[in-house]
């Protein structure tokens, strides 16, 4: 009865944006979060091939017509992502809720194949060399599969987070989403090379001249330049000159003792990796960089928060970012806003005719000599609650910034009270109240009127806005567990998490594991945090103390957390496998 009453809220308080038409009847109840790069434009420029997660689909469209020439209805909550076309122009959409790849005709619709590859899939590409596809996987299976069908050839192990995949010569490369890290592998699936985007410097007292770095989080998006270089483009964490606090405006972080650059704690960014990495010339200036395309000529940004692709020429993906406060350069982008929504995909055509996808009309629109849009069939979409997820603040940051897709930068951040991990939203919100740390929000619109209006400086939020928060939040799905676990450890695992004698259930009870209660382990007094899809959200406890789950049991570990001190290593990573299933 819960999930009826959800559904229904949710269809009523959706407000269409200022501009748009009304929708001809309520819209589906949109229950994905904005991750972006979900349209390609084939090699010969005719089709545009798009993911469309709002309505479980899949489109192929001419852009000399606005012919639809495939549409593909999808199972509901397949949540098709990241496409690549082979050399046969078939096109693979990893399906991330499905766990599935699809493989296609664009021309007639035509599935070609649809199998099983992971529990969640993420990123794609195919190789040439090989004719194999690659699927990256967010449970940290890399899989390669013949692009004609088939089953997987191999599986390799590269850890949990996996997120784009780019075939670069001879050799893959895969990224990581939270932690930034660009893993390459040879032909036998031998580690060549791991390299995080380097930090820069910014200055925290520009009266002293004291620097401290800003640090790479959540890597949206990687792709190969037209000269074989990878582009990401990911957000960083700035050095604070002071704790976050949660006055009006607090996470603006301006200091009111000294003169610093003030810009917030969050900054988007892009980094090359060729021989040597370098990031580029500070451009963006809004936040959620979630794609990016790149021509010859130009360079195309859509940051979600603020509804725009930023377009620049490709000159400046020459100058490396000096500048000490991460001012904008001398040369601006143009900021494309056809006020259309939220854009979520953006590429290039041959002829370097910029392509823009915006699923809630949904539209496609062709910037070219003569402009045009392309109404795509479908209803229309929207959520008041996602557009305010994803909406910038007074400061250039969105609750998506902290919480992307959902769920969680992995950091930890100073506040006046303390260090706090941020905690992640996905996997049933509303039966995990009351939130934050120290249990002092007791409600989903206290905690949005808090943290967004006050503390980003967002404004005031509408009724629509409140009301439709915690359903549409409760509707994302949990992190995956991995596809291939030992069953086995997990059930010897489970028994040891329900015997009494370990004390966890004494705490990690019922359906969410947990008694939402506040109690102290040894840590100080803290909300007890729910252990679905825990195994994807290290680091772990509220100061980010234990950077795995074996951490947890041993160098963090406390009498009063558990009686755990005294199980084997074999028990401790069979009880961890559990941990790792939930």
């Amino acid at each position: 009865m819960r999930h009826l009453i959800v559904i229904a809220l949710a269809a009523c308080t959706t407000t269409p944006p200022e501009g748009h038409p009304p929708a001809a009847e309520p819209p589906p109840p949109w229950g994905v979060s904005i991750s972006g790069g979900t349209m390609i434009v084939m090699r010969d420029g005719a089709r545009a091939v798009i993911g469309d997660p709002d309505r479980d689909r899949v489109l192929s469209v001419k852009l000399a017509t606005g012919a639809v020439s495939a549409d593909i209805a999808l199972d509901p909550g397949s949540e098709p992502g990241r496409l690549v076309e082979d050399g046969a122009h078939r096109i693979h959409i990893v399906l991330r809720g499905s766990g599935a790849l699809l493989t296609f005709d664009p021309a007639t619709g035509k599935t070609i194949a649809k199998r099983s590859v992971c529990s969640e899939p993420r990123g794609v590409a195919w190789e040439s060399a090989t004719d194999l596809v690659h699927v990256a996987c967010a449970t940290g299976e890399l899989v390669s599969m013949p692009a004609a069908g088939g089953a997987p050839v191999r599986t390799l192990e590269l850890g949990r987070d996996l997120r784009d995949v780019v075939v670069s010569g001879a050799n893959i490369v895969v990224t990581k989403f939270r932690f930034p890290e660009v893993i390459t592998i040879d032909a036998t699936g031998a580690i060549l090379t791991s390299v995080k985007p380097p930090a820069v410097n910014r200055f925290l007292n520009l009266e002293t001249g004291t620097t401290a770095e800003s640090v790479p989080t959540v890597a949206w998006r990687t792709i190969a330049l037209p000269d074989g270089r990878l582009i990401m483009t990911h957000q960083r964490k700035r050095p604070l000159p002071q704790p976050l606090r949660v006055t009006t405006g607090g996470y603006g972080n301006e200091s009111t003792t000294i003169r610093t650059c003030g810009k917030g704690p969050i900054e988007s960014a892009l980094t090359i990796f060729g021989p040597d990495p370098f990031p580029v010339a500070a451009f963006i200036q809004d936040a959620l960089p979630i794609d990016i395309a790149a021509s010859a000529d130009q360079v195309a940004v859509i940051t979600a928060a603020t509804n725009r692709v930023q377009l620049i020429s490709s000159a400046i993906l020459a100058r490396p970012d000096d500048s000490a406060c991460g001012d904008p350069t001398t040369e601006q982008p143009t900021p494309v806003d056809d006020k259309l929504g939220t854009p979520t995909s953006v590429a290039f055509t041959p002829a370097n005719e910029l392509i823009v996808f915006y699923p809630e009309l949904p539209a496609l629109v062709i910037h070219a000599a003569t402009p045009r849009t392309i109404k795509l069939p479908g209803r229309f979409g929207y959520s008041s609650a996602r557009a305010l997820f994803h909406r910038q603040g007074g400061v250039p940051m969105a609750c998506a910034s902290c919480h992307p897709e959902g769920g969680d930068d992995g950091q930890v951040w100073p506040f006046e009270f303390g260090p706090r991990r941020t905690m992640n939203l996905r996997g049933g919100i509303l039966a995990r109240a009351p939130y934050h740390w120290s249990g002092d929000m007791p409600d989903i619109p206290t905690l949005i009127e808090n943290v967004f209006t006050k503390r980003m400086n967002g404004g005031a939020l509408t009724r629509s806005e409140n009301l439709s928060m915690g359903p549409w939040l409760d509707r994302l799905r949990a992190p995956a567990p991995k596809t291939n676990a030992d069953t086995t450890a997990i059930a010897r695992g489970q028994a040891l998490f329900l015997d009494p004698a370990q004390g966890c259930i004494n705490c990690h009870s019922g359906p969410m594991y947990t008694t939402n209660q506040l109690v102290d382990v040894g840590r100080g007094i803290f909300k007890v945090p729910s252990l679905i899809g825990v195994g994807a959200r290290a680091p772990y406890l509220h100061d980010g103390c234990a950077a795995t789950l074996m951490d947890r049991f041993t160098t963090c570990a406390h009498p009063s957390h558990g009686n755990t001190a005294n199980l084997s290593a074999t028990q401790l990573t069979d009880l961890i496998a559990f941990l790792e299933s939930l």
